[in-house]
């Protein structure tokens, strides 16, 4: 099962822009967003931990614009070119995953205040593990969610 990223963030009621998958040195994703939204972005989720991402991502936001860090780089310091971070007054939110959260984030689930199906984008049966797991390491084919059926 495959479901294109974009497409379950609006199906769960986001209003975002739809420029499909990319790949950060294959593409000026820059221009191409600019061109849809001149008057640039107030938000952005960075979720590939990559350096580019994240210069790009500041790229994107408009002067008081939110980045939000949600992916988790191999590296352990970040870096930023300080000109446009810095005249842009860009606020960063870091989103720290944990388990700590598992029973409230249940509940969500089973009222149906949150629907995790829209997120998502890919599943593996036990015997592809091998390929589930390259996926997700790669950001391969759009991946945002890979689940693993045993």
């Amino acid at each position: 099962m495959k479901v294109h990223l974009s497409a379950a963030l609006k199906d769960a009621g986001y209003d975002l822009l739809d420029f499909g998958a990319c790949e950060l040195d294959k593409e000026d994703i820059v221009k191409d967003i600019l061109e849809r939204e001149p008057q640039q972005l107030d938000v952005v989720f960075e979720c590939c931990g990559q350096r580019e991402a994240v210069d790009q991502d500041i790229q994107l936001l408009k002067p008081g614009g939110k980045l939000v860090m949600v992916g988790i780089p191999v590296f352990t310091r970040w870096s930023f070119g300080t000109d446009d971070f810095r005249r842009k007054e860009i606020y960063i939110q870091n989103v720290r995953r944990q388990n700590e959260s598992l029973e409230e984030t249940l509940k969500l689930i089973s009222d149906g205040s949150i629907k995790p199906d829209k997120m998502q984008t890919h599943t593996f049966k036990f015997e592809q593990i091998k390929e589930a797991f390259e996926t997700v390491a790669c950001y391969k084919d759009g991946v945002m969610k890979a689940m693993i059926n045993f």
